[in-house]
């Protein structure tokens, strides 16, 4: 039977109370929260950012065996994959922000190594990469992040980074070799991945990596095979550094992702037999390339980048279906995004307070394509252009005796204009939005910091929720036009909280961080569908409140080691007073682990708990989603010397107790218990 949360939430936080009384030392160990932060602006650590962070490491993406890049945030407050478990129908939920099948560009926003990502189609994700790739991850929760990544990151930002040679090779190695397969039995699938990294010389740094996974549907905690869960896909990285001299380099990344399915669901995003089968191609094409150096005005950081998206679906067993639709003609849907982004770090004294200030623009061009087999227009998925302009400014002022004032303000032009085809549409749409903000930490004795924030942004209207529309038929003659004067969603948002460094509490060099946040968002002119006969297809209707607590806890010795995160989201549509549709249910998650240097292992428990969560009179779909928890164990082998050096041997049992359970915001039951190993051998020389 599932646990309360409330009753978790009190013996958690009694014991964080019991620890963070203990008397603070500096320790040696670095916690997850002790981890630097590249996406703040400046390098800093998690713990000392005027905003909830998370990042998530190498080592612990390693560890996680995951084949979904969802499954990172498992362990992450406020933050959750939503959608479903398949590899092509994942999205992103911050604190109440995103959902599937609709799309949510703007509420969070996803870059991969500089690269914006955004996908939206629908009944599919947002996101494919195969979480191989990467060697760091970091969440940047709230929208005070909207000052250097793009106005409307109402939710926050989730910055994904591919590994480079450099992440690999240590102690003066020249290049590695790494052989990897990998097992699980939910679904009897499995994975093959070759690795190469090579430092050629001191200036160049290379690496090479290729991976295959394939799997069939897997199997909910009752048995039952989750539909259209099965998969083949294959991704390609390439990563190249240059080192121009002491002050300058370049980089270059490119990775590629694809997944070619038959006969598979068309709903990716949940299970019904009535939208049948379809063909499906689905390519995923990311390009960066990039320049930084030290110059007399600052450093310089210029990157350009390339993403495109795309997938092909074709021979729809429901072709002739419900009328006839588009939805299951033979269509090649895609998103392609170029962008080019510049900026600035200076640091100079102003007076007896330091200064260090970022400044840069951005451009980028998004178009949207859907070339159909019979239509020239889809009335749901309208080619289009956006075209974005910003410049942007973040100052952070330290003034010497703890306090830091952190000002921001991004300006930000969109326009968007519609294919020509599509005359429901006439005209461009143009919005200029602006986002200031108010950020600030104190460091109160070395151990005990405040930090908080107050920000406002403005979400320009997507092309989807701008030149969608609806044709005219016998049941509604008037049909419905694009909506091409919606205003932009405003969000006024207030963060506040606190955090605690120790060391030295059980043991010498151990180390305990935490960090708690409270946060509110008020969203006003909320985009919303409007399926009134004559009146434009999306219209602004809506005021939402968001608010809520999130908590950060970790311990981290020679020995042992622990990592609480906890999360509770309350969220109101004030324009029906019913609850947020994407709210999602209060959660714990704990991991306990110990560790053996003698004998190389490490192993542990993790678990999750998710609270009961009543949508109030949902008028489509379930409204009450109960309570559940989720255990996993899991141990890792690596020798460090003798014969089986650079034998690395990772084994785990997700859903221990085969728990049926359905997240609230997924439309399946989640995966029942599954056996994961990872046998790899790696190659130094």
């Amino acid at each position: 039977m599932p646990l309360t949360l409330t009753r978790v939430c009190l013996a958690a936080s009694t014991a964080l109370t019991a620890v963070s009384l203990a008397v603070p030392v500096h320790a040696q160990n670095i916690t997850p929260l002790g981890r630097i932060v590249l996406g703040w602006g400046t390098e800093q650590v998690a713990l000392d950012t005027p905003q909830a962070t998370t990042v998530i490491d190498q080592t612990e993406i390693e560890q996680q065996q995951a084949t979904t890049v969802g499954e990172f945030f498992d362990s992450v407050p406020g933050i959750q994959s939503v959608g479903t478990q398949r590899v092509v129908g994942q999205t992103f939920n911050i604190r109440g922000f995103g959902e599937v099948p609709a799309g949510d560009e703007g509420r969070v926003i996803v870059q991969q190594d500089g690269a914006t990502k955004y996908y939206e189609q629908y009944r599919m994700g947002a996101f494919f990469a195969d979480p191989s790739n990467f060697c760091n991850v970091e969440v940047l929760r709230g929208p005070a992040s909207a000052t250097l990544y793009g106005g409307g990151a109402l939710g926050g930002v989730v910055r994904f980074e591919t590994c480079t040679a450099a992440n690999y090779l240590t102690d003066g190695q020249q290049s590695q070799l790494r052989f990897v397969v990998g097992a699980e039995s939910n679904g009897e699938g499995g994975y093959l991945g070759l690795r190469y990294a090579t430092m050629p010389n001191d200036a160049t740094e290379l690496l090479f990596s290729g991976t295959y996974r394939a799997a069939d549907d897997y199997e909910d905690g009752n048995g039952t095979a989750i539909s259209g869960s099965e998969f083949d896909a294959q991704s390609l990285l390439a990563s190249v550094v240059r080192h121009l001299d002491g002050n300058r380099r370049f980089t270059m990344s490119y990775e590629i992702w694809n997944s070619d399915l038959n006969d598979t669901d068309y709903e990716q995003t949940n299970t019904s037999a009535s939208f049948g089968t379809i063909d499906r191609r689905t390519t995923d094409q990311t390009l960066t390339f990039g320049y930084e150096s030290a110059e007399a005005y600052g450093d310089l950081e210029v990157t350009l980048a390339l993403s495109d998206t795309d997938v092909i679906q074709d021979d729809a067993s429901n072709q002739g279906a419900f009328g006839g639709s588009v939805l299951f003609e033979d269509t090649d849907y895609g998103y392609q995004t170029v962008s080019l982004d510049a900026r600035v770090t200076d640091t100079f004294a102003v007076g007896n307070t330091d200064l260090t200030l970022i400044y840069g623009a951005t451009i980028a061009r998004q178009n949207r394509v859907a070339d159909s087999a019979t239509v020239n227009q889809i009335e749901f998925h309208p080619e289009g252009v956006s075209e974005r302009v910003a410049v942007f400014a973040q100052g952070e002022f330290d003034f010497g005796n703890g306090f830091v004032l952190v000002p921001g303000l991004r300006l930000e032009y969109q326009n968007n204009d519609p294919d020509p085809a599509n005359t429901f549409a006439e005209g461009n749409a143009e919005t200029l939005g602006i986002s200031p903000k108010l950020a600030f930490t104190y460091d109160v004795n070395g151990s005990v910091g405040i930090f908080g924030s107050i920000s406002q942004t403005e979400r320009a209207p997507s092309l989807d929720e701008l030149f969608s529309y609806d044709a005219p038929t016998g049941t509604a003659p008037l049909g419905e036009p694009a909506a091409i004067d919606l205003d932009p969603e405003t969000a006024r948002s207030i963060e506040l909280g606190f955090t605690y460094s120790g060391g030295d509490l059980m043991e010498a060099g151990d180390a305990f961080d935490a960090r708690v946040t409270a946060f509110y968002s008020d969203i006003e002119d909320l985009i919303e569908r409007d399926s009134t006969d004559g009146t434009p297809n999306y219209r602004n209707i809506g005021e939402a409140e968001i608010f809520g607590v999130e908590i950060e806890a970790a311990y981290e010795a020679e020995r042992v080691f622990g990592r609480l995160a906890y999360s509770a989201i309350t969220g109101r549509n004030l324009s029906d007073n019913e609850v947020w549709s994407n709210t999602p249910q209060d959660s714990l998650a704990l991991t306990l682990g110990g560790r053996a240097p003698e004998l190389d292992l490490e192993y542990g428990w993790r678990a999750n708990f998710y609270n009961e969560i009543d949508y109030e009179g949902a008028v489509f779909g379930q409204q009450v989603f109960p309570s559940y928890d989720t255990h996993d164990i899991f141990v890792d082998y690596r020798p460090t010397s003798g014969a089986l050096e650079g034998l690395e041997i990772q084994f785990g049992i997700d859903n221990l107790f085969d728990e049926a359970y359905e997240n609230s915001l997924d439309g399946d039951l989640g995966r029942g218990r599954t056996f994961r190993l990872t046998v790899a051998r790696v190659i130094d020389w």
